[in-house]
């Protein structure tokens, strides 16, 4: 260990005690701090037209946007000054003939090679960090995630680990220090884009180029991804050209038909870093730092993706899934949409996908008539879907559909005063309708009066606040949907209409009409406020709702329910909603919906209070196949104006995905992109730009040569 301390200190001091040091770190952080302006001037822009749409606002991302495409560029110019870092360890010893010297004294070759590689990590780092604080300046600007900050950080470190040990095995084979620079040089970049060749290679054979890439694996740590694959690939690529190195300068001691023999280790390490990395393959383990867990697949993406092949099969469609995704280059989407469907096509290798240009592949664009960016098309033999925008749930749930041949159709009642499906004004339920089409549902109205039967295309009913009184025949009708194992969403506003109220007793629930108050509400802003029930932690153990804990659900006027009637074998139900400890239900008819609450002791009911339930209900034929009922006391959670606040979306497609009897889709949402947008000042901007360019460069720069200078005088004074 001394002796390797002696050579890292030797080194690292030669390096920084000479005039290299000085124009390495200006001239790295010139170019780093040019394409930092560049990436946060653009981001700027983005941002601002980003506030003017909101559509593009969501995919506005500091991580995203400076992070990623910044250290791309720094890995990129690594690959030029390591070799130049490196061409200096070995090969000036060989030339002036100081290696004889060298090899008598009493150090190993393998503390040679690893403390030479020791120094010049010392040296990357140095440079890597001082182009971090780039990144740290993002925090003076934003808050941006810390986890793809450090991973990116961290696949730099590596990366750059792994050029030293390559450019230390050129600076060992030759003496002359050009050809060491050129061939580590040359390496490197073979080493980078070599994945690109797997879309032109069969089989086996492109997967092999796509895994040796070096850009492939430090992809996932640009943005914000440690996988053990990467984590394995580059120690492997790593630890290899050290053992050659090693076997390199232990060879030069040996005559020449000796020297052969000391490739045995390094060939022998070879074959067991395959094979490590074979396993490592098959097993990965991967951590998502992001803030959102952008790059994660929900479970029920991956089960849908582990069973695509038995899925495709059965329904004899086709053999695979391909998806075209349609995104202009420059859009800021496309980056997250890729990454998106890279997990998934690595996931499964019957799922595969290209990003499409729309302004230049106008055959496809024509073939599936793409009028707006930003599409996917799923397409399975010759099904096809398009999803406009999607996020992961809208895009695996197409998935699903073509894979399977299954489409749920959910029938919106109308002809009692319910929220129609193709208003678009406050209380209409339009959103809720798009939400539903993408994901892949039919929505459509149905009118019972003419009907004696629910239709059998109808996977679940849907209805949401009536204001009229059903007729005796509509009721039946719906049973008769229920016996069959049919599946009912049932959402009441207070007052119920009586009919409605009775039908429900008969399935043991009570609409009691009374509306519940917060309790830290009231008075804070009379009649607003108090009425609006917001649950987070309140939901109970269904899965349904199981999933949703932690996150917000909010209700305006909503009325509690209660359990009536006596015990029945055949209706079986759990609670899904309910109120916290700080309410109650208000009774009085002249503030129940209006005006300032108080509350009775004698007449309210104090929280928690439930007013969400799931039931199953054995009537039919099939005790397999039960009639399936949710009920909630509030229709309003769903309208244009609520639908899209915090979870309410995901309780609605939970709701739906476990009425239509599609558990697999249940907590399959898409995470909000955390858009984080940032507008730049003129001044702002000539200050970053000026400082960026040219201060921080001159002031390491400086450093450096400052360091050089004390170096020599140091040793000018200690001369005889």
């Amino acid at each position: 260990m001394r002796q390797l301390r002696a050579i890292v200190s030797r080194e690292v001091g030669a390096f920084f005690h000479s005039a290299m040091a000085p124009v390495v770190l200006a001239g790295f952080l010139v170019a780093v701090g040019l394409f930092f302006t560049i990436f946060i001037f653009g981001y700027s822009d983005m941002s601002l037209a980003a506030l003017q749409s909101p559509r593009a606002g969501n995919y506005i991302n500091l991580a995203e946007g400076i992070f990623r495409p910044l250290v791309s560029n720094t890995v990129f110019f690594l690959m030029f000054l390591v070799p130049a870092l490196t061409m200096r360890l070995f090969a000036p010893e060989f030339s002036s003939g100081r290696y004889d010297l060298l090899a008598s004294w009493p150090v190993s070759d393998e503390a040679w090679v690893v403390g030479k590689w020791l120094s010049g990590l010392v040296a990357v780092l140095v440079m890597i960090l001082c182009a971090a604080a780039y990144i740290g300046v993002v925090w003076v600007l934003g808050t941006p995630e810390v986890g793809p900050a450090f991973s990116a950080v961290l696949g730099e470190l590596l990366f750059g680990g792994m050029l030293l040990a390559w450019g230390l095995l050129a600076s060992s084979l030759f003496s002359h220090q050009m050809v060491a620079y050129f061939l580590a040089f040359i390496w490197s970049l073979l080493l980078f884009i070599v994945g690109s060749l797997e879309r032109f290679l069969p089989g086996a054979l492109g997967v092999a180029v796509r895994e040796l890439s070096s850009l492939t694996h430090y992809e996932r740590f640009s943005r914000g991804v440690i996988d053990s694959r990467d984590l394995i690939y580059f120690a492997l690529m790593t630890i290899v050209p050290l053992v050659a190195a090693t076997a390199v300068l232990g060879g030069r001691r040996l005559p020449a038909g000796r020297k052969a023999a000391r490739w045995t280790t390094p060939a022998l390490v070879l074959v067991i870093a395959v094979v490590v990395y074979a396993l490592g393959l098959m097993w990965p383990v991967t951590w998502d730092l992001t803030g959102n867990k952008r790059y994660s697949l929900a479970p029920q993406t991956n089960q849908i993706l582990d069973n695509l092949g038995d899925s495709l099969d059965q329904s004899g469609v086709a053999d695979k899934i391909m998806v075209y995704a349609f995104y202009q280059r420059l859009d800021p989407a496309r980056d997250i949409t890729e990454a998106l469907l890279k997990s998934c096509a690595q996931r499964s290798r019957h799922f595969r996908f290209r990003v499409i240009d729309p302004e230049v592949d106008l055959e496809l664009v024509r073939k599936f008539d793409i009028t707006s960016t930003r599409t996917m098309v799923v397409e399975a033999g010759e099904r096809y879907t398009s999803v406009l925008q999607p996020e992961e749930s809208a895009l695996i749930s197409a998935v699903y559909r073509l894979a399977t041949g299954k489409l749920a159709r959910i029938c919106n009642l109308v002809g009692h005063g319910e929220h129609r499906i193709e208003a678009d004004d406050r209380s209409g339920y339009s959103n809720y309708a798009q939400i539903l089409y993408d994901q892949g549902y039919d929505v459509r109205p149905l009118a019972l009066a003419n009907l004696a039967d629910v239709p059998d295309f109808c996977d679940v009913l849907v209805i949401a606040g009536p204001r009229l009184q059903p007729e005796p025949s509509e009721l039946v009708a719906i049973e008769r949907h229920l016996v069959r194992g049919g599946a009912v969403l049932a959402l009441f506003d207070a007052p119920t209409p009586s009919g409605w109220v009775d039908w429900m007793a008969k399935w043991r629930v009570g609409l009691t009409g009374d509306v519940l108050v917060d309790v830290e509400q009231v008075g804070r802003r009379q009649g607003v406020g108090a009425r609006t029930m917001i649950v987070s932690e309140e939901y109970g153990d269904h899965e349904i709702v199981r999933s949703l804990k932690g996150m917000a659900t909010v209700f305006p006027l909503v009325q509690t329910l209660t359990m009536v009637g006596e015990p029945d074998s055949a209706v079986t139900g759990a609670i899904l909603l309910q109120s916290s400890p700080k309410t109650w239900a208000e009774t009085d008819p002249d503030t129940r919906f209006s005006g300032t609450p108080h509350f009775d002791r004698e007449s309210d009911q104090v929280g928690p209070l439930p007013f969400g339930m799931v039931l199953e209900l054995a009537i039919g034929p099939n005790p397999e196949r039960p009639g399936r009922l949710v009920v909630i006391g509030n229709s309003e959670f769903l309208n244009n104006a609520t639908v899209k606040l915090v979870g309410n979306r995901d309780l609605l497609l939970n709701a739906v995905g476990w009425l239509a009897r599609e558990e697999g889709l249940i907590n399959l949402r898409g995470r909000d992109p955390l858009s984080q947008p940032v507008v730049l000042s003129q001044t702002t901007k000539e200050v970053l730009g000026w400082g960026a360019v040219l201060g921080w460069p001159l002031l390491i720069g400086s450093l450096a040569f400052g360091l050089r200078l004390r170096h020599r005088r140091g040793n000018g004074k200690t001369r005889p």
